[in-house]
């Protein structure tokens, strides 16, 4: 009976410790937009239910500074950047994602959607931490 309850408790959700794809640190990696690539950075973090939050940044060729937020389900990242373009500051740019994590959480990549200004652009992210 001690066996049956403990196999129905499961293992950790989403944000518990133990979860094999929570998402905690500082990655480091790019973005590539439409064959360029800019060198980024993402600083996360999980809280519970696989809710993640952090900063997006990219320093070269243009500077942007963005606000990251997404839910971890799985081994996946249904992720989303916000910032304003650079230099423009009548014009907010979004990147929309859902990217695949690698167990342990050190690795996130996967194909993205950019909105900036008036232009929809495809690209990819590839981070490590």
């Amino acid at each position: 009976m001690a066996l049956l309850l403990a196999a129905c408790g499961g293992g950790p959700g989403p944000g518990d410790p133990g979860y094999p794809y929570n998402l905690a640190g500082v990655y480091t990696g790019r973005l590539t937009v439409e064959g360029e690539a800019f060198d980024a950075e993402l600083e996360l973090s999980t809280s519970r239910g696989g809710r993640v939050r952090g900063t997006f940044r990219v320093r070269h060729p243009l500077q942007i500074d963005g606000r990251a937020e997404g839910t971890v389900i799985d081994d996946l990242l249904r992720l989303t950047v916000t910032y304003r373009s650079d230099g423009r500051t009548d014009c907010d740019g979004r990147v929309e994602g859902i990217l695949t994590v690698e167990a342990g959480g050190g690795v996130i990549e996967g194909p993205v959607t950019i909105a900036d200004c008036d232009d929809a652009l495809s690209g990819r992210m590839n981070f490590r931490r």
